[in-house]
């Protein structure tokens, strides 16, 4: 009887302990499992995070790339038109609009050269162009700045300029005749103006209305306003614009610089999990 029982117990011993070990097994496998579909799920969502990114990132570059077309248009326009007008208050610097043209001509090549970086996603290469985007903006910053303080000032520095060039007028080296015949006006504050400071006191050509019909001895025929209120209401409406365009687009860059750089830290921290 007793080495039956012994047998039998011996027996079921032998036969629970593969049980217990399939188990273990089983569990273990399943823990496994959970992990992976986990961290799949995890990578998942650190992927389509990322491409969420990436996709803002590059709509924010295209955005850039055209406010930098378009600041480069208006220093352009500033340099061969606007220019003319500016140029006739001697506080005016003739490196302005270059300034201008130069930052929005930086800005185009970094956006341009930024597409291929948003799309290879490499945190150095997204940190290189977030530190770019901060040097733009501290650039914009100082240019916005220095506009905001010559439009201050213009008006009395162009009133005296106005008033100089008349009285040391030379129609070869001016550019007042060309104001006068483009802004209808005549004169600093109006005709009598050339009567009373010019050498020649006389009223220059450009000041008539109908120059294939024009006495200047008439004062009928000639503008009556004065070139001083007529440009500088044009060059302060214009400078509102360029000045509310320059904030805009001042501001970008910066924001453009703090998405690319928690991109960068995203993907370096996905990264460094799938390598753990």
């Amino acid at each position: 009887m007793r080495s039956a029982t012994a047998r039998a117990f011996a027996s079921r011993g032998l036969k629970s302990k593969p049980i217990k070990s399939v188990a273990h097994k089983i569990i273990i496998n399943k823990q496994q499992q959970s992990v992976r579909r986990e961290a799949m799920g995890n990578q998942f969502r650190s992927v389509a995070f990322i491409t969420c990114l990436k996709t803002f990132l590059f709509v924010f570059n295209f955005m850039f790339w055209l406010a930098g077309l378009l600041i480069l248009v208006i220093g352009l326009w500033a340099e061969f038109d606007l220019y003319k007008y500016m140029e006739l208050s001697p506080d005016f610097s003739g490196t302005a609009p270059l300034v201008v043209i130069g930052v929005s001509g930086l800005s185009l090549i970094i956006s341009s050269i930024a597409f291929s970086c948003i799309v290879k996603g490499q945190p150095v290469l997204l940190y290189i162009y977030g530190g770019f985007m901060i040097c733009i903006f501290m650039m914009e910053v100082g240019m916005c700045s220095s506009i905001v303080c010559f439009r201050d000032t213009f008006a009395q520095g162009l009133y005296d300029g106005l008033t100089q060039t008349i009285k040391n007028y030379d129609s070869k080296r001016t550019n007042l005749d060309i104001a006068q015949t483009r802004m209808h006006c005549c004169g600093v504050t109006n005709y009598t103006d050339w009567m009373k400071m010019s050498p020649q006191r006389v009223i220059p050509t450009s000041c008539c209305i109908d120059t294939t019909h024009c006495v200047t001895a008439n004062y009928n025929d000639v503008y009556q306003r004065g070139c001083f209120e007529v440009i500088a209401e044009y060059v302060k409406t214009n400078m509102t614009v360029i000045v509310a365009v320059a904030v805009l687009t001042s501001i970008l860059p910066l924001f453009g610089a703090v998405v690319a750089c928690c991109l960068a830290n995203y993907i370096r921290s996905s990264q460094y999990d799938v390598i753990a």
